[in-house]
């Protein structure tokens, strides 16, 4: 997702031991208001980053020049997308039909990926050829996604067709720019909408956000370096009733957060923060989820032993435990999550942006089921380089150098000897690297 990436000057590996003197407990608390009608993006070092509307959006572009991912607002919007054709000369037409028997033929809306943000609804559908996401497919010529599919996409209060034409990628100045057209689900009302996302207020978040009600577009996300996870209502993907996913309170993580979960009493807390490089983490988007409290009888109950230690995009380290929760119902303080925290592990090694020579580092397609691209914009030749990709164990699994010359160069690996799974592409030449993570799924 991130195409301002975060280079490391030297190898980054988190330190064997914690801080001399164990840091003291930091306390804080967030509230996500009656019915967690409000997210609260967060830092793990600067606190609350952003509160802002849960329920003022149906439609998120992502920012990433060389990302495809689109979401939707399952959880505080109650949209449910479906595939409805696969002729995008369709659109226009009265597709109500096409949505019934879409529906009947596979009932389960399209949902938002809980592993990264990288997988959102509208390519989480049928994808054709190599390069298909789903929504549409890359042009391998231009760099461009060009749309194939028209979708239904159903409101709490209307039904519309929305296709979403293309999307513009380098080398436009200000890209990414978005073309999509949205419609009535018989085909009235149709308007073509343009949205210039590179360069604007949304240039330096995740997402840009469209609202159907009120034809406007938003920014409401903090830029991507200011948060490390977002207190939200989503849809779990392993609780399923009646053809919808169960819509769930909890935590969803930024990219680039790692996160292992540690169970233990709470008088050794402070004896497992010398063993925090020992414990194994997970990078999916819902590592932390709502496994830290359960609802009962007398209400919210916080799982007793539990914490967290969490890696952010810095390469600090810091240990986390949720101490209490009130429900979005309850009577006081709705929506209230307290946790206490503290640093356990501060990366000092230097950190700083994109190469001079390099200016942008992408994959695509991300997720990748065939070939995948490494593409690079460099502002003069760089020379020899390497592609490495390495599994969350740091097991290399792939390397190739390569040459890396002025302008767009486009590399094509292979992923069909990769398992299904989260792994680390990395390029560099010796003096700096740059990382993205990729996920393979066949």
């Amino acid at each position: 997702m991130n195409l301002k990436f975060i280079l490391f000057a030297g190898a980054l590996a988190a330190a064997s031991q914690v801080n001399a003197q164990t840091p003291a407990w930091i306390h804080d608390t967030i509230s996500t208001d009656a019915g967690y009608l409000k997210n609260v993006y967060y830092s793990l070092e600067n606190g609350q980053a952003a509160k802002v509307a849960a329920d003022n959006w149906h439609v998120g572009l992502s920012v990433g020049r060389f990302s495809a991912s689109i979401i939707v607002n399952t959880a505080d919007k109650a949209v449910k997308l479906f595939e409805i054709s696969s002729n995008t000369a369709d659109f226009g037409t009265n597709l109500t039909s096409a949505l019934n028997a879409a529906i009947t033929a596979n009932p389960m809306p399209l949902y938002n990926s809980n592993i990264t943000w990288e997988h959102g609804a509208f390519n989480s559908g049928t994808s054709t050829g190599s390069f298909g996401y789903g929504w549409g497919n890359y042009d391998m010529a231009t760099h461009w996604i060009f749309g194939s599919r028209v979708f239904g996409l159903i409101t709490a209060t209307d039904t519309f067709q929305i296709y979403i034409q293309e999307k513009q990628t380098t080398p436009v100045a200000t890209a990414p720019t978005y073309i999509f057209k949205i419609a009535d689900i018989d085909g009235s009302n149709a308007k073509t909408k343009t949205e210039v996302v590179g360069g604007g207020v949304s240039a330096n978040a995740n997402f840009h956000y469209y609202n159907i009600d009120t034809d406007a577009f938003l920014n409401r996300e903090p830029a991507r370096t200011a948060w490390d996870f977002v207190f939200t209502n989503y849809n779990d993907e392993n609780v399923i009733f009646g053809n919808q996913q169960y819509k769930v309170f909890g935590v969803v993580n930024n990219e680039g957060l790692d996160v292992a979960k540690v169970d233990t009493a709470d008088a050794e807390f402070d004896n497992i923060a010398a063993n925090y490089n020992s414990y194994t983490y997970d990078t999916a988007n819902n590592s932390i989820g709502r496994a830290w409290k359960s609802s009962g009888p007398s209400g919210v109950v916080m799982t007793d032993s539990l914490c967290y230690f969490v890696k952010t995009q810095t390469g600090d380290i810091w240990q986390m435990v949720f101490t209490a929760h009130n429900s979005g119902t309850a009577s006081t303080d709705p929506g209230l999550v307290a946790l206490k925290k503290r640093k356990v592990y501060a990366n000092t090694t230097s950190v700083k942006t994109i190469n001079s020579s390099v200016a942008t580092f992408g994959i695509y397609p991300n997720p990748a089921s065939g070939n995948v691209n490494v593409v690079v914009d460099a502002k003069e030749k760089v020379g020899k380089a390497h592609i490495m990709i390495t599994d969350i164990t740091g097991k290399l699994v792939y390397r190739n150098e390569i040459a890396v010359n002025n302008g767009l160069n486009a590399y094509s690996v292979s992923t069909s000897n990769l398992v299904n799974g989260n792994y680390i592409v990395t390029l560099t030449n010796g003096n700096w690297k740059a990382t993205e993570k990729l996920v393979v799924q066949h």
